[in-house]
């Protein structure tokens, strides 16, 4: 969920349509800031989830990256394993093999599979996607940062948005590409990016 174009400080709330909003929010923002966070919210009975904007007017963009289905479901799914936090990427100083911050419009391939405690793609319990804590940080220009399953195409959205100099973290779920990579791509400016492994889904 990212909020844009707040004319106010204020807060976002997100909650399953049909029950009472709880006494918590999901974003909160200052007046012009573009700021997104990862929400994982239950389902109204009818699929629906209810939004709440506590002061001014705000732009809401929705993602949708997953679903959870409850132990009765036929559909299957993934397992989640957790690990302890691993650092896979950190282009300040080489960490997963960039040696440079990200620039203007620059995508780079960042192999997930087979570090920090993530399987390789081709054991017994393969990783289909990973929980990351993705950071950017030292932005010389307002920008975004897209992550997605590497060998897909772009999906055009954010996971984080941030202001010049800025220090900004989000947490992400990503499926894997075919060998055990993400993409990321950076709209604006040159920004260096952190990327913490925190578990996968096999």
């Amino acid at each position: 969920m990212t909020a844009t174009n707040p004319s106010a400080a204020s807060f976002v709330t997100v909650w399953p349509d049909g029950s009472n909003r709880p006494t918590a929010s999901n974003l909160n923002f200052a007046p012009g800031q573009t700021i997104p966070n990862r929400v994982v919210v239950k389902l109204g009975p009818t699929g629906k989830v209810d939004l709440f904007n506590a002061g001014g007017n705000v732009n809401l963009v929705a993602d949708v990256n997953g679903w959870y289905t409850s132990a009765s479901s036929t559909e299957g799914g993934s397992l989640f394993v957790g690990v302890a936090p691993a650092r896979i990427l950190d282009t300040r100083y080489g960490t997963g093999g960039y040696f440079t911050p990200l620039g203007q419009g620059s995508q780079r391939a960042v192999q997930v599979a087979g570090k920090g405690g993530v399987p390789s793609v081709n054991g017994s319990d393969s990783p289909k996607a990973v929980v990351l804590n993705v950071t950017a940080t030292g932005g010389s220009a307002a920008s975004y940062l897209t992550c997605w399953p590497d060998g897909a195409t772009w999906p055009g959205t954010s996971d984080l948005n941030w202001t010049p100099g800025i220090t900004i973290p989000n947490l992400v779920v990503v499926e894997l590409g075919p060998t055990g990579m993400v993409d990321i791509y950076n709209g604006g400016g040159a920004v260096d990016v952190v990327m913490d492994v925190v578990g996968y889904l096999h």
